[in-house]
């Protein structure tokens, strides 16, 4: 299914994008509360436990670091465009602040190595909460950052080379797992949206029972490939004119209506639904599952939409509004079936000539008595299994030759003579 079209393509972009949007305000709401607690406690501890007092960051640095964590969680929650540099509002506020309050201790500590070691600690934080971002450029922006910060903080404390390497590793190794973490989410991402879109999509076309084995076969059913298929067109009778009298909600209510009551219809008999064509419906029997008997099913369907139109105009004749008419073709031929069209606008359909002669024999009901028509290629598919009066050869638009077409009987109708036709 050509990937769900670009390998999800819109679909998984808009659910990257939701998921995005959600963990950079879930992560705004963590930065402020996080840096609130840090805040107090750089103030409060070192009056409690005098000996903090030497690690005690500069509280008006400090201020600000909780104004700039504050003015983003705020504009994360009223703005999605912001919301979106999750992991780069980490590389340009929360490194250099740490940085920054790292350095004020170190300075204030010559020659004690542990407050600046203890930093590598808040840059591996940092760096798994630009992992919220769930682009891997991000993760190694603020890796990158926070490493090079590192190594000042710890070259300002004289600390040894062999540990600055080490270090250096760690935040190194702390970034690769975001990243490959990161790469697994967007995987599973992808792999959910091109599964559910895979639903919506057969839910749009195929019955339920259809729409299970089409999931079973996965993306082989999308391929081109020449089938033997019954196909239906339904249209109904003058309404345009109809229309005319209608508002436009009135219109697409009617339409609306209409089209449920005959996809339900089609669906009940397997069928798969290739278009809506303004009033009017084309669908197919025979793929994307083989259906020995899909001619069957086709005029069997063909004759119980116009019972669903029946029940459906008794319902307007009630509202005092005007029944409907609709004419009905049926015909059977080998066509290509499979995903068709540009990369990102795909249809499963059918294309061939058997789907014109169906659309022809269709248009030829508004000249004829009989609301449902089906050429002798169908007729001879089903056999005896439903009774037709002969309706005579009728020369269609594109065909040198008149076309045998004949009128299925409604089960009530059917006769023992009927089938000689």
């Amino acid at each position: 299914m050509d990937e769900l079209t670009d390998s999800g393509g819109e679909t998984v972009q808009r659910a990257l994008a939701a998921e995005r949007l959600r963990s950079a305000r879930v992560l705004g709401l963590l930065r402020f509360v996080g840096i609130s607690i840090a805040c107090g406690l750089n103030l409060l501890l070192p009056a409690v436990v005098l000996e903090t007092r030497t690690l005690q960051a500069d509280v008006r640095l400090f201020a600000c670091y909780w104004l700039a964590a504050a003015a983003v969680f705020w504009a994360n929650q009223r703005s999605a465009w912001i919301a979106r540099l999750v992991g780069l509002d980490i590389a340009v506020v929360d490194m250099p602040f740490v940085f920054l309050l790292q350095w004020n201790v170190v300075a204030k500590n010559p020659g004690v190595a542990a407050p600046a070691a203890w930093s590598v600690a808040f840059y591996m934080l940092l760096i798994m909460a630009a992992a919220f971002s769930l682009q891997t450029w991000r993760i190694l922006l603020v890796a990158g950052i926070g490493a090079a910060l590192e190594v000042g903080l710890l070259s300002l404390a004289h600390a040894d080379r062999a540990f600055v390497d080490g270090v250096v590793g760690v935040i190194g190794g702390v970034a690769a797992i975001c990243a490959y973490d990161t790469r697994r989410t967007i995987h599973l991402v992808r792999s959910v949206a091109r599964e559910q879109g895979q639903r919506e999509r057969l839910g749009r076309y195929f019955s339920p029972e259809v729409a299970a084995r089409v999931e079973q076969l996965g993306d082989t059913f999308a391929a081109g490939e020449s089938r033997e298929v019954t196909i239906l067109f339904s249209d109904l009778r003058d309404f345009t004119a109809l229309s005319e009298a209608l508002t436009s909600d009135q219109v697409v209510a009617l339409l609306n209506d209409c089209h449920a009551r005959m996809v339900d219809t089609i669906f009940a008999f397997g069928g798969t639904l290739d278009k809506y064509m303004g009033d009017g419906i084309m669908a197919y029997f025979g793929a994307p599952v083989a259906q020995p008997d899909h001619a069957e099913r086709a005029v069997r369907c063909a004759l119980a939409m116009q019972e669903a139109l029946a029940g459906l105009n008794t319902e307007r004749v009630v509202r005092g509004e005007p029944p409907l008419r609709m004419g009905i073709g049926v015909h059977t031929g080998t066509v290509v079936v499979g995903d068709i069209g540009a990369p990102r606008r795909r249809e499963y359909t059918a294309i061939g000539d058997p789907v014109n002669v169906a659309s022809r024999i269709e248009q030829a009901t508004k000249l004829h008595v009989a609301s449902v028509l089906v050429s002798a290629e169908t007729r001879g598919r089903v056999g005896g299994r439903i009774a037709f009066e002969a309706a005579g050869p009728l020369r269609l638009p594109g065909k040198s030759e008149p076309v045998q077409c004949y009128a299925p009987l409604p089960a009530e109708r059917e006769a023992p003579g009927a089938l000689a036709g």
